[in-house]
């Protein structure tokens, strides 16, 4: 094998083993300065802009410098001779001490045995002579590299004394410059393939993120942060036009931004994106703009238009923006370090859904070019010296490029359609749900927002107000002016209604000439019947249709939750019922729903924001009633009882409050004051010398249910530092059968904190013997109704003495309610009944009474602390 067989050889394996084009360059150049012998083999590249730059190199730098990677300008090769290089693919050798240059195309090269044609000698222009002269150069030989029908580059053999080619090495420079261009194709298939697979990466990431299940605004913000890392973008803006379903348009937005944050709103922006998009043509006319403008975004926002918009992505840089017509658009970007960006349109078939905006930062590039770059010198002679001069570029604009703009069309007609398939099951489930007429919720969505109301305001003890509102005579409305003007005049009063009510509110078209009002927030009567007033009002003021001037008369019910119901039908029931008395009382008038028996909502309204305030302003108290034991006298415990002192209705019953703030959720707070207030209370009286007086607090069903409630008791207790010991709670025995399983369960966590339990009203309820004792109890309260009529009902007196027996059988210690005389207690003394409490002991007290009554009263006995007698000259 011969030296030119072994080296083609050698090229052609490195090229089928390597993949890297960087290396197969180099070793090509390498090897062929070894083969050749000459001065310098460089590999010449051009770039986009016309430049070239040596890329790989072998040269001897004893007599020629290197080259590698310095930059030429454009110039250095005339358009003509790229276009020669191109078309004939010329092979250009020049011999500067002849002043002489050989050309001849690949055809007219043999490349096996026979007669060749003959060879074209031309005369070298100076100025090129003048050039290789001032590079060393004496032998120059070129040829051009193609790929992809274009010119790649140049392979060039540099010799700095006379040098002829022969025919075989020229065969060989052919081969091998066939050789790279398949190692340059290689290359380019390989690096198109490796970016598809990103591309495709991309795109399968942006549809994983289209299918999270996220809320619609989190979801888009990712779709575009993702895009802004993976185009390698420095900000972008997400902007979508409005519909019918939600009307306004939204933006988002990451990482750099222009100066003016609505962007999309600027009619002169508009108009440049409608003429990307569209096509539109604008007349330079800055007074048309802003119409211009606005009436293309309302036809694009309709999504018709006879003008398909184009979904091809459009890119632009500050300098695009220099015309006179754009200009104005540069001062919202160049105090940025936005200098390019790239417009992608939302868009599929007739619908324009938007668009997405990617913005770029510049960069600054230095540049080693071969001699220093004066174009108007090089017009005049050649250049002289090949010296590094560096070119510092600042704040170039970073373009996108051709598969970049591939990608984020595939991406936006991906995003387009997921939004689009959005929009339309939007729209769907907004038509089931909404009243064609007015655009008003309807029934349905009324029906569930009220659903979800009531459930919400369970949670926070809030009122709700469900409101029917009525227009009086609207049949005779239609009749003499026309279905058309009582349509005009529903959808006025919708727009007038919704104009005029607070954010949280909700109203719904109910029917023909019924809306439907939700009014959440609820606190007081006078929330209700200034919310009421001002809708009255707005209805009664004119409305206006066509030429007319017209006024109509409403009536309006309504019903209040938890008050009138707890669920929705069962309220708009009531609201119905209010609508239809207010009819019956007048034209324009309102009312509120009452029930046949017991106390007016509104009654119970007033009441219900007086004791929310008592809560706040301390209207509230506990009292304290003495439990003593009958065979010793010793007191072994105070029961807690919450007293409320109104301040204009004096004193308010508990038998009255409590239900009310049980029904409203109001006993939760109570309940919990009613336990640090205790636990406080009982640490005063430690402090004061009676550290071990047990507090007895009652547990309404509700608060006794919630999960909650050990955490509660605990926290109480640590913040006073009360012995778990000294707390007593106690449940009627109706609450401990609502739900048997649980109440045990709660029993049993309490007992385990150290708390004592106290089952009080037993006999009045439904409870059987056999889940009594499943019970963890420590007390078992008679109820004072079998306690009064002892000595004169023998039913009630075998009553007491059956439960006294069950109590002492079970081991709990029994206490009777409500003695108030001596008899009772010596009866209860004979049912050997362990302890009592009443009126003959003491009445409830204020704990700055209770602590005198123990002061006067009893005194103590080791631990314990005993009564000093038990007459009724006891009684405080």
């Amino acid at each position: 094998m011969s030296d030119y067989e072994n080296l083609l050889y050698q090229i052609t394996s490195r090229i089928r083993q390597s993949l890297d084009l960087k290396e197969v360059l180099e070793s090509a150049v390498k090897e062929i300065f070894k083969l050749l012998k000459v001065d310098r083999v460089k590999i010449y590249r051009f770039e986009l802009d016309g430049s070239g730059e040596v890329i790989a190199e072998a040269v001897n730098a004893e007599t020629l410098p290197s080259l590698l990677n310095l930059r030429f300008p454009a110039a250095d090769i005339p358009p003509e001779a790229r276009a020669q290089f191109l078309k004939s693919r010329l092979r250009v050798i020049v011999d500067v001490s002849a002043q002489r240059k050989t050309v001849s195309s690949r055809e007219e090269l043999p490349l096996h045995t026979g007669t060749a044609k003959p060879t074209d000698y031309r005369q070298v222009d100076p100025c090129h002579l003048e050039y290789l002269s001032a590079m060393g150069v004496a032998s120059s030989l070129v040829m051009p590299i193609l790929h992809q029908e274009g010119l790649w580059g140049l392979l060039a053999v540099h010799h700095s004394t006379p040098r002829r080619f022969s025919e075989r090495e020229l065969q060989i420079l052919q081969l091998l410059a066939d050789q790279l261009e398949i190692a340059i194709a290689q290359s380019s298939l390989l690096l198109q393939a490796q970016q598809q697979a990103e591309h495709e990466a991309i795109v399968s990431r942006v549809g994983q993120i289209l299918h999270y299940p996220l809320a619609l605004p989190s979801l888009r913000q990712q779709v575009l942060e993702t895009l802004v890392k993976e185009l390698n973008a420095s900000g972008g803006r997400l902007h979508l036009l409005g519909d019918r379903v939600n009307p306004h348009s939204q933006t988002y937005t990451i990482g750099d931004q222009p100066l003016e944050p609505a962007l999309e709103d600027l009619p002169l922006w508009q108009a440049w994106v409608d003429q990307q998009i569209r096509g539109l043509v604008v007349e330079p006319n800055p007074e048309i703009h802003p119409a211009f403008a606005r009436q293309e975004l309302a036809s694009l926002g309709s999504g018709q238009s006879a003008v398909y918009p184009s979904s091809q992505p459009f890119s632009g840089t500050l300098l695009d923006l220099q015309q006179d017509l754009w200009k104005p658009l540069v001062a919202l970007f160049d105090p940025t370090p936005i200098r390019s960006f790239l417009v992608i349109p939302l868009a599929f078939q007739e619908h324009y859904l938007g668009y997405i905006t990617l913005f770029r930062r510049g960069y600054n590039v230095s540049i080693a070019w071969a001699g220093q770059c004066d174009s108007n010198q090089r017009l005049r002679f050649p250049k002289l010296s090949f010296e590094v001069w560096r070119e510092l570029r600042q704040d170039q604009p970073d373009r996108w490029s051709a598969e970049e703009l591939k990608l984020l069309q595939a991406i936006g007609l991906h995003l387009s359609m997921s939004i689009l398939q959005r929009r339309i099951e939007a729209m769907v489930r907004y038509q089931s749900s909404h009243d064609s007429l007015t655009g008003l919720p309807n029934r349905l969505l009324f029906t569930e927002r009220l659903t979800l109301a009531l459930m919400e305001a369970d949670q926070s003890n809030e009122m709700i107000g469900i409101a029917i509102l009525d227009i009086n005579r609207f049949k005779r409305i239609n009749e003499s002016l026309g279905s058309e003007a009582g349509d005009l005049l529903l959808q006025q009063v919708a727009e007038r209604l919704q104009a005029n009510l607070r954010p949280q509110d909700f109203l719904a078209r109910w029917g023909s000439d019924e809306f439907t009002l939700l009014l959440p927030g609820l606190h007081s009567a006078e929330d209700v019947l200034a919310l009421i007033e001002e809708i009255m009002r707005h209805v009664a003021e004119p409305f206006h249709l066509h030429d007319r001037e017209i006024y109509i008369t409403s009536s309006l019910g309504m019903a209040l939750a938890p008050y009138d119901g707890e669920d929705a039908d069962t309220l708009l029931r009531c609201a119905s019922v209010a609508v239809k008395k207010a009819q019956q009382e007048g034209l324009h008038t309102f009312q509120l729903y009452q029930r046949e028996k017991g106390p007016a909502a509104l009654e119970a309204l007033t009441l219900e924001g007086d004791l929310r305030r008592a809560l706040i302003s301390q209207q509230l108290e506990l009292y304290y009633q003495p439990q003593l034991e009958i065979a010793t006298g010793r007191l072994i415990g105070l029961e807690a009882l919450i007293r409320w002192q109104h301040p204009t209705l004096g004193f308010i019953s508990p038998g009255e409050f409590i239900p009310l703030a049980e029904e409203t959720g109001l006993i939760h707070d109570i309940g919990r004051w009613a336990l640090q207030t205790a636990c406080q209370q009982q640490q005063l009286w430690g402090e004061a010398g009676f550290p071990d007086l047990r507090v007895c607090v009652n547990l309404s069903p509700k608060q006794f249910y919630r999960a909650d409630l050990p955490q509660l008791i605990w926290e109480a207790l640590n913040t006073y530092s009360v012995s778990p010991a000294c707390l007593e709670l106690e449940i009627t025995e109706s609450a401990a059968m609502q739900d048997m399983d649980s109440a045990i369960r709660m029993l049993k966590q309490l007992r385990q904190m150290g708390i004592r339990i106290a089952l009080d009203d037993f006999g009045t309820g439904y409870s059987s013997l056999t889940a009594i004792k499943h019970f963890p109890l420590d007390t078992l309260k008679l109820d004072k109704a079998f306690t009064q009529d002892l000595m004169d009902n023998p039913g009630d007196a075998a009553i007491a003495q059956t439960i006294v027996a069950l109590g002492r059988g079970l081991g709990l210690t029994v206490i009777a309610e409500g003695v108030e005389s001596e008899s009772q207690l010596h009866v209860l003394l004979g049912l050997q009944c362990h302890c009592a409490q009443g009126y003959l002991f003491s009445r409830p007290l204020s704990a700055q009474g209770m602590m005198r009554f123990i002061q006067e009263y009893c005194a103590p006995e080791g631990e314990k602390i005993c009564c000093k007698n038990r007459t009724t000259h006891l009684r405080f």
